[in-house]
């Protein structure tokens, strides 16, 4: 069983929330157990439609599959055909030429979420006082932080953190990561944005994990403190807590 709780806002620079969201069950059952986290790229309008293609329409695909066979080929597969749609839309359109959008989503399997990641949205999962990143940035400087060639405390890593990688609709074909992270009754798994954790430490978000038991005051601190910390991006935060789990 789960709790969550989701914020989005647009920060203290932006004109335009390019961030979007979407939590559901599109396999059916009692809860909700796809939670998907996307952050547009691509100028005001490109940037909008990409990331509300990518949480909008992944939720689609899959309920129209069915739960059929192997939950990790089925992320994998929504993921592949979403790109590739989103694509063919920015070929086609000269508005929206240059879109692409981050990608973060986790599937919950009875003791265990299943991730997949493109971009540098992330997912932490917070357990007995630990937060643990999960999903690898596919961005330039963490790749050199990585390969041995950046440390974070460089000016360039400062300068160059928003360059990214990979992402959705920018190539006919994307390589996604997939994670599994088991998940025991009291841990917290975090999906979120840049805007989250370019404006917030490690410690900071540890802190607020730890002295916020609610998820929805957790949730909403998070944002808050990333807005107190420049708001340079829009913020975007799904957390979820397990409350128990059921063992296959």
């Amino acid at each position: 069983m789960l709790r969550y709780a989701a914020f989005t806002d647009i920060g203290l620079v932006r004109k335009n929330n390019e961030d979007s969201l979407y939590i559901g069950c599109p396999w059916g059952g009692l809860e909700e157990n796809l939670f998907v986290v996307a952050d547009g790229m691509g100028g005001h309008k490109g940037g909008e439609y990409a990331s509300r293609f990518v949480a909008r329409r992944i939720p689609e695909i899959l309920h129209s599959r069915g739960k059929k066979g192997n939950i990790d080929l089925a992320l994998e597969e929504a993921t592949e055909k979403v790109n590739a749609a989103l694509y063919r839309i920015s070929q086609e359109s000269e508005e929206l030429s240059g879109l692409g959008s981050t990608l973060v989503m986790a599937f919950w399997d009875k003791s265990r979420f299943h991730i997949i990641n493109v971009g540098d949205s992330r997912a932490y999962l917070f357990a007995d006082g630990e937060l643990i990143q999960i999903t690898e940035d596919h961005s330039l400087v963490e790749e050199m932080v990585r390969s041995g060639r950046l440390d974070r405390d460089d000016e360039m890593y400062r300068a160059n953190r928003n360059v990214i990688t990979r992402a959705m609709g920018t190539e006919p074909y994307v390589e996604e990561d997939l994670f599994t992270a088991e998940a025991a009754p009291g841990s917290r798994l975090l999906l979120c944005t840049d805007g989250l954790h370019g404006m917030l430490e490690e410690e900071e978000i540890i802190l607020i994990l730890s002295e916020e038991a609610d998820t929805e005051a957790a949730a909403e601190r998070l944002v808050g403190e990333a807005k107190k910390g420049g708001g340079r991006d829009n913020i975007t935060v799904i957390l979820i807590d397990v409350l128990d789990t059921e063992n296959s």
